[in-house]
């Protein structure tokens, strides 16, 4: 079996496009894709069956953990909301599986509530982006 390192690094960008997208900040983003390494460096990976749906799954459900911790929800910027700029582009874009992997979890959380609808208008602001 290879190494954690050597099995995470080729998702590494995708993960930090959809940290990213998710969260609006990149140094946020890079933790949440730190986070998911850890994990990933923790879990059984001989038994996982699909690399890149673990390590998507958890760093969207690190991500709306993020979104939903008391930081998040006691922090209030006054006034509008600009995204850190971000020079490497092609690390951000989604691909197609990804997009539609996105609005799969976005229709899922629909069927939540009223709770979840700012997780699904996040979800639904990120996949804009490739189609």
């Amino acid at each position: 079996m290879s190494s954690p390192a050597e099995s995470f690094e080729p998702y590494r960008r995708r993960l930090l496009g959809l940290a990213y997208r998710m969260l609006g900040s990149m140094a946020d983003a890079e933790d949440a894709v730190q986070e998911t390494y850890l994990r990933w460096h923790a879990a059984e990976r001989d038994k996982v069956s699909d690399t890149r749906a673990f390590l998507m799954t958890t760093t969207t459900r690190i991500c709306l953990d993020m979104l939903t911790s008391a930081r998040a929800r006691h922090e209030e910027y006054v006034g509008p909301w600009l995204p850190e700029p971000v020079f490497d582009t092609a690390a951000l874009a989604p691909d197609k599986r990804t997009a539609s992997w996105l609005m799969s979890r976005a229709n899922v959380l629909m069927r939540g509530g009223a709770q979840t609808s700012g997780r699904v208008l996040r979800l639904s602001t990120a996949c804009q982006g490739s189609s």
